[in-house]
């Protein structure tokens, strides 16, 4: 069986990851949404809770997916899964190379491979650090998270602000 993993904070799930998930589900017979706990990125505003509720909801149409939390290494989450492939989304060069090492450690760590995948055109300015700044401002934050989510994720990020 094909399996592969989509790591990410997802702090909160955009259109661009529902998209990359879509994409790679096709290709695989098991696709992984792996959601970290990385400290390493500052404040988390939503809980793995709530961020896995948010998959479950935007991801019901797409049958070959798991979605899992997962705290540590992600080259052991992906062992413990029984998975060595890791699937990342390209926006940008800088994109290419921060991932680039990523690969580089994780395959040195635990001898998993790196698949790339370029974000979709429309999709590549979006990601959650710019969806938490609109919605902080008060702007609406369609066409940048599922409509599914949209509603719950606006108001928890307004009224963080306020």
């Amino acid at each position: 069986m094909k399996a592969a993993i989509y790591p990410g904070t997802f702090d909160p799930p955009t259109l661009g990851h529902l998209n990359v998930i879509q994409r790679v589900a096709s290709n695989f017979d098991r696709l992984v949404i792996g959601i970290g706990n990385n400290l390493s990125k500052g404040s988390i505003v939503f809980s793995l809770a709530e961020r896995v509720r948010f998959f479950e909801a935007i991801t019901q149409n797409i049958q070959n997916i798991e979605i899992l939390a997962f705290d540590g290494l992600l080259v052991d989450f992906a062992k413990s899964q029984g998975i060595n492939i890791i699937v990342r989304a390209i926006r940008t060069i800088f994109d290419f190379e921060y991932e680039t090492l990523q690969a580089q450690m994780n395959r040195q760590l635990g001898e998993v491979e790196t698949y790339y995948l370029v974000v979709d055109e429309k999709y590549r300015l979006v990601s959650s650090t710019l969806v938490r700044e609109i919605a902080s401002y008060g702007k609406r934050l369609i066409g940048f998270v599922p409509q599914e989510i949209e509603e719950t994720v606006f108001h928890r990020l307004f009224q963080q602000k306020k």
